[in-house]
């Protein structure tokens, strides 16, 4: 019988079940590899592998995944 599949974060599943929101200002944005400067200060690491360019200075409230030890993007929404 199959072993059932655990989604929590380990090494063979590295991509968290659940979301999280962050809401900022891009401080780097390449091909692979971005940040977000938060309102509450915090820097987070993003997998920008496959999105459109986004500038830096740019606010917007994005929704990801934890992908250890980056966030993979799900959806982006520009703001102000």
């Amino acid at each position: 019988m199959p072993k059932k599949m655990d989604l929590e974060m380990d090494d063979s599943h590295p991509v968290e079940p659940d979301t999280h929101v962050f809401t900022g200002t891009i401080t780097a944005w390449r091909s692979d590899y971005g940040e977000l400067f938060t309102d509450s200060g915090v820097t987070v690491p993003l997998l920008t592998r496959g999105l459109p360019a986004v500038p830096v200075g740019t606010r917007l409230t994005l929704v990801a995944r934890k992908f250890k030890p980056l966030f993979q993007i799900e959806r982006v929404v520009k703001r102000g």
